[in-house]
């Protein structure tokens, strides 16, 4: 597998704004938005998608939907007697969403049990990209798989992305969340937290001292994204600079708006681009997404962007 995404898949409805008791079904879960993003771009990659849904007719449609997409869903398992989770999203004039849940019986709460079934999708993997959502989901001992069998991987020549795409109803506790945001940082190759993650989970309101409190667990590359400011990037070697954005564009929906921004970026970097031209791939890609109602825009949406990582 040339990249592997590790998540939760979700059923999204999204209200339509002419009519706010009408809602669209689509696809959702932030690591599925970039997956599916990352096969839009790169069809001359493998993109795989490591997750579990149930075997109802949902997750059925939610599977076949992402296989359509040109995601391999090969790790994608079908848990008997299992339902996905739903999200309900609402947006306002600004573009700004907000979310109703039903995800407590997702299948995808039961990764990497003891019997370990996805090490082998993660032993065969290039690059792996997965976030802080995938971590709060799970069971502490999960995690601790999870973000060992990463180490493993990393170790062996594989690229581990991590977002740190921090929610907090997810967690039991702040001091939780903060622990393990922290050990996922260690083990990521390219880290991918945001100034807003970072102020919510550890009060840090510069990109500067985000930044640096990033790198104290953070040995790879690390690419803080800023709210449409410039982008802090710092290379593995320590060396720090800043990377001016294009003037934002009006959002109609931000919904996978950093999903996104993840998958541009992984696209180009992992064609050799520089860490500046790949971070101005993804924001180019956001800002085409944020248009759109929606975390997975119409593809025909996509012609310059798809021509830009075309080989």
């Amino acid at each position: 597998m040339d990249i592997l995404c590790i998540g939760e898949p979700l059923a999204e409805f999204t209200n339509d704004a002419a009519n706010l008791n009408q809602f669209h079904r689509r696809l959702g879960g932030d690591i599925l938005n970039a997956a599916i993003y990352l096969a839009r771009l790169r069809p001359d990659l493998r993109i795989g998608y490591l997750s579990r849904l149930g075997d109802d007719a949902m997750s059925r449609w939610m599977r076949d939907a992402i296989a359509a997409e040109g995601v391999d869903v090969s790790g994608v398992a079908l848990e008997p007697h299992g339902s996905p989770g739903l999200s309900f999203i609402s947006t306002d004039e600004d573009g700004e969403r907000s979310f109703v849940y039903w995800r407590d019986q997702s299948p995808a709460r039961r990764m990497f049990s003891p019997e370990m079934s996805e090490a082998p999708a993660l032993s065969n993997a290039r690059a792996v990209l997965f976030s802080g959502i995938a971590l709060a989901i799970l069971p502490a001992a999960a995690r601790a798989r999870m973000l060992s069998a990463l180490a493993h991987a990393r170790a062996a020549g594989c690229l581990v992305a991590y977002d740190t795409n921090y929610r907090a109803r997810l967690w039991t506790s702040h001091q939780e969340a903060t622990d393990w945001s922290s050990r996922a940082l260690a083990v990521a190759s390219v880290a991918l937290p945001s100034l807003e993650d970072m102020g919510a989970l550890w009060g840090y309101d510069t990109p500067e001292a985000a930044l640096q409190h990033c790198a104290r667990f953070a040995t790879g590359e690390i690419v803080l994204t800023t709210g449409g400011g410039a982008v802090l990037h710092r290379s593995s070697a320590g060396e720090a600079q800043s990377i001016a954005l294009p003037a934002p564009v009006r959002a109609r929906d931000t919904t996978a708006a950093g999903d996104s921004f993840d998958a541009g970026f992984l696209s180009a970097f992992q064609r050799g681009k520089s860490p500046q031209e790949a971070v101005l791939a993804g924001a180019r890609l956001a800002a085409r997404v944020v248009q759109f109602p929606g975390a997975i825009i119409p593809k025909s949406a996509m012609h310059e962007e798809i021509a830009e990582h075309a080989v």
